[in-house]
C-alpha cells in the first residue's frame, strides 16, 4: 500500500473519481422532477423539523449543484497542487497521507453510523439523509487530501 500511495498520480485518480462520480450525480438530479418527487420533507405535512425542511427545500431548489461546483473547485486545487509534484512522495509523506486517509476514514465511519441512526429512529426523508451524508463524506475526502497537500507543501 505504501508503493502505491507515493505516487501523486494515485492520489490525483481517487481524487478524480470520487469527484467526476458525485458531480455526475448531484448534476443529473438537480432539477429534475423525479428527484423533487423523491424529496419528503418539502411536502411533510405538518411541523417538520425545521433543518430537514430547510435541506429538503434546498435540494429541491437544485442547491446542491453549487455544493458540486464547490466541490469540482476543491478537487481542481488538489489537482493542481498534485499537478505541481513532480516526484514521488518519501517515506515521510507516504505516512502522514494514511494518517490523513485514516482521519478521513474515521469521519466517514462516523458519518456511516449517524445515518444508521437516523434511518432508524425515523425513516422518512432517507433521499435528504443519504444525500446530506454523501456531502460529508466528499467533503470530509477532499478536504483531508487538501490539508495533506498543504502540510507536505509547507515542510
Amino acid at each position: 500500500m505504501n508503493h502505491i500511495l507515493r505516487h501523486p498520480a494515485v492520489n490525483a485518480a481517487g481524487i478524480s473519481l470520487f469527484t467526476i462520480f458525485y458531480a455526475i450525480v448531484f448534476f443529473a438530479t438537480a432539477g429534475s422532477p423525479n428527484f423533487i418527487k423523491l424529496l419528503y420533507f418539502t411536502s411533510a405535512p405538518g411541523e417538520s423539523a425545521t433543518f430537514w425542511k430547510t435541506w429538503s427545500n434546498f435540494l429541491a431548489n437544485g442547491g446542491h449543484v453549487w455544493i458540486a461546483w464547490a466541490m469540482i473547485a476543491f478537487s481542481a486545487l488538489v489537482l493542481f497542487i498534485l499537478a505541481l509534484r513532480r516526484h514521488p512522495y518519501d517515506e515521510y509523506h507516504t505516512v502522514l497521507l494514511m494518517n490523513c486517509l485514516v482521519v478521513a476514514t474515521v469521519m466517514t465511519l462516523l458519518a456511516i453510523a449517524v445515518f444508521f441512526l437516523l434511518i432508524l429512529c425515523d425513516p422518512t426523508g432517507i433521499v435528504e439523509k443519504f444525500m446530506l451524508f454523501i456531502v460529508i463524506h466528499w467533503v470530509t475526502v477532499v478536504l483531508a487530501n487538501l490539508v495533506y497537500l498543504l502540510i507536505c507543501r509547507s515542510k
